[in-house]
C-alpha cells in the first residue's frame, strides 16, 4: 500500500488520540475535538478503491473497540461519507480551495450528522436538541476547514518530482 494509506492511518490514529485526551468538554463541544471527518474525506478523494475499503474498515473497527461503540458504527460513517464524497471526487479535484472548503463542510456535516443518527439507535434513545444541531454544524465546519489544510499537505507530498535537467547532452 502506499504512503498515503499509512498517512491516513496515522492522522486517525492522531484524531483518535486528540478526542482521547483532549479537551473534556461536555455535550456539543466534545464533537469539534472528534477530526476523524476531516481524515474520513481525504481517504475517500486520496485513496484507491481497495485501500480505501480496507481503511475504512481497519479504522472504523479501531474507532468502534476503542470509543466502546458498536461493531460497525464508525466504518458505516466513514463508508457512508466516503461513498459521497468519492462521487464528486472529479469535481472536488477541480474545484478552488472555496469551493473545496464549503464541499468539505458539507461532507463534514453529514459525517456527524449520520455519526450522531447512528449512535442515537444504538443506545435507543432519540435526542436531539437544538444545541446538538448547532454542534453538528460548529464540528462540520472545523472539520471542513481542517480537511482543505489536510488536503493541501496530503497533495504537496504527492507531487511528482520534477525531471532535472542535464548538462552536456542533446
Amino acid at each position: 500500500m502506499n504512503t498515503a494509506f499509512w498517512r491516513l492511518v496515522l492522522l486517525a490514529l492522531g484524531a483518535w488520540f486528540l478526542r482521547a485526551v483532549g479537551p473534556a468538554w461536555c455535550g456539543a463541544g466534545a464533537l469539534g475535538t472528534n477530526l476523524l471527518g476531516a481524515v474520513a474525506i481525504w481517504a475517500a478523494l486520496s485513496l484507491t478503491v481497495p485501500a480505501w475499503l480496507a481503511w475504512v474498515v481497519g479504522v472504523g473497527l479501531f474507532w468502534d473497540l476503542a470509543t466502546f461503540s458498536a461493531l460497525g458504527h464508525h466504518a458505516l460513517v466513514m463508508g457512508g461519507v466516503g461513498v459521497l464524497v468519492r462521487t464528486q471526487r472529479g469535481w472536488w479535484v477541480g474545484a478552488s480551495w472555496g469551493e473545496q472548503a464549503v464541499g468539505s463542510i458539507l461532507a463534514g456535516v453529514a459525517f456527524f450528522t449520520l455519526d450522531r443518527f447512528l449512535h442515537c439507535l444504538e443506545v435507543r434513545s432519540w435526542v436531539w436538541p437544538f444545541s446538538l444541531n448547532i454542534a453538528l454544524v460548529l464540528a462540520g465546519t472545523i472539520n471542513g476547514l481542517v480537511a482543505v489544510i489536510l488536503g493541501a499537505w496530503l497533495a504537496r507530498g504527492s507531487e511528482p518530482a520534477r525531471a532535472k535537467k542535464r548538462g552536456g547532452g542533446l
